[in-house]
């Protein structure tokens, strides 16, 4: 018997990963989904195998109560991500709780390895739909939107910011923004947000950007996509950063820093140079670690370059989406690979 424990009653991006790793476990197991907030309550009758995902958070919460449930299950398979190039030593002495860990990447491995995690730590990516290698339907949504730029002839550059500000890079987005609408009007800053309103709102709506809030459906967030030229991925940190993912999947030339999880699945010429940072997360119990920040002029530089020869480096991503990113970045994949841990431990 397998549980797997995750978010189900308050929606956070752990719970989306979760709910494609239900989906795709359930084609080789009986699998029952637990909300993480009733795990630590329940004493099972019969020994199940847990995944936990995520880990860290349900472990420092209740970590003396599922100590208690380790005589009555099989084990732990903890999945979590690296938001920082380190765990905290608090981080590593709970993994010891775990069979073992599972991370999204070759760069959450090595933080995790790198900080003294003993147990196993295995990489599962994320993956994606095969909705978003298909071609581009017509937008719906975002009619207004196509409008604008077709009469204008505008490009867009698209910015997802769900949480975290700070790691999401948004300060630097705004830099870079400043800096690009002082020599081109016609590249607009599309930021999508959860919420409509806050000084970040001002300061993009001031600099002639568009603000796009409130929860998309699948459809709706292909259509954004779509809709835009350049996906802005400025995040200092992160497991995966899988919008980064998705957006070079439908076509979007993608600008990061070069280094980080996502230079795991970006071309070279995505990459911007980069500096370090002294946190990703400021005093972070888990992530306790450094990350990256992009060189804002440089990616400027990179962005002006890309604007200017936009129909080229649109060619350059379909090439290196079709060699490098649709046969190995599936929820198929990700199905599979995990299930392969699963079944070491059952």
């Amino acid at each position: 018997m397998i549980w797997y424990v995750y978010p189900m009653w308050h929606k956070v991006s752990f719970t989306l990963i979760a709910e494609r790793h239900v989906e795709e476990l359930r084609k080789y197991f009986r699998l029952y989904t637990i909300d993480e907030l009733a795990f630590p309550n329940i004493y099972p009758a019969t020994k199940p195998l847990v995944v936990l995902h995520p880990f860290f958070y349900v472990m420092v919460r209740a970590s003396k109560r599922i100590e208690r449930l380790l005589a009555r299950i099989r084990g732990i398979i903890g999945i979590d991500v690296a938001d920082s190039d380190k765990i905290s030593n608090l981080a590593v002495s709970l993994t010891h709780y775990a069979e073992c860990m599972v991370v999204p990447s070759d760069w959450a491995r090595q933080a995790y390895v790198s900080s003294g995690c003993k147990v196993p730590v295995r990489v599962v990516p994320h993956g994606l739909d095969p909705s978003y290698f298909a071609p581009p339907s017509e937008i719906q949504s975002f009619k207004d939107l196509l409008d604008l730029k077709r009469h204008r002839k505008m490009k867009y550059m698209l910015f997802f910011c769900w949480h975290s500000e700070y790691r999401k890079g948004l300060d630097l987005v705004l830099k870079a923004y400043e800096q690009i609408r002082r020599e081109r009007k016609d590249l607009v800053l599309v930021a999508k947000f959860m919420s409509g309103n806050g000084e970040p709102h001002r300061r993009i709506r001031h600099l002639g950007g568009i603000i796009v809030a409130g929860w998309l459906s699948e459809e709706q967030k292909l259509e954004l996509y779509d809709l835009c030229d350049i996906y802005l991925l400025f995040s200092r940190g992160g497991g995966f950063e899988i919008n980064g993912l998705e957006a070079i999947a439908r076509g979007n030339v993608v600008v990061a820093a070069d280094r980080g999880p996502w230079t795991e699945y970006l071309p070279g010429f995505c990459l911007v140079p980069s500096r370090p940072c002294p946190w990703v997360l400021k005093d972070n119990p888990i992530h306790c670690g450094r990350g990256v920040e992009v060189i804002v002029d440089k990616a400027v530089d990179r962005i002006l370059e890309i604007a200017d020869n936009l129909d080229d480096y649109k060619a350059r991503v379909r090439e290196h989406v079709a060699k490098n990113v649709r046969n190995r970045f599936t929820w198929e994949m990700a199905g599979k690979r995990l299930a392969d841990i699963v079944r070491r431990y059952l």
